[in-house]
């Protein structure tokens, strides 16, 4: 009768202290991947997707304003990959894309910070974070960012 009983307390101490362990493995991982994108300013400009190839030679900025644009630079930044990138659902009534595309000589991510003027929208580069994986591959890295809708120009200041 005693063997039992040791037998099973043992086998609640296994059982809680995989337990406990499986808690804090998935509260770490939830930390971890909600922080990896989400960056935002107080203009309402939010990090949504940072990728190491975009199709273009030269650094371009694209601001996306309907679902047929955003469609178009999908096109060609699929064209490649198998599986292809799905497009976000953006609700272009309340939102527009603002993408960055890097030169194919690029391999950092560009900052971007934006500044509302009084008759323009102002998107800064700030400095470039390192990408995924220093190596020797030929990347030209995307940047995009989900903003407000707005009638104001965009100006770039590079």
């Amino acid at each position: 009768m005693k063997g039992l009983i040791k037998e099973d307390s043992k086998m609640f101490k296994y059982f809680t202290c995989f337990f406990l362990l499986a808690i804090i493995q998935l509260n770490s991982c939830k930390s971890t991947a909600q922080s990896s994108l989400q960056e935002s300013n107080d203009t309402g400009m939010e990090l949504i997707l940072n990728e190491n190839y975009s199709g273009f030679e030269h650094e371009e900025y694209l601001l996306i304003k309907n679902q047929k644009e955003l469609n178009a630079f999908y096109g060609k930044i699929n064209r490649t990959r198998k599986p292809g990138l799905t497009p976000p659902s953006i609700d272009f009534s309340t939102e527009m894309i603002l993408i960055w595309c890097g030169e194919s000589t690029a391999s950092n991510y560009a900052d971007l910070e934006l500044n509302e003027k009084a008759d323009y929208l102002e998107v800064h580069k700030l400095k470039s974070t390192d990408a995924k994986e220093d190596n020797a591959f030929i990347v030209s890295p995307f940047s995009m960012y989900r903003l407000p809708v707005s009638t104001k120009t965009l100006k770039i200041q590079k």
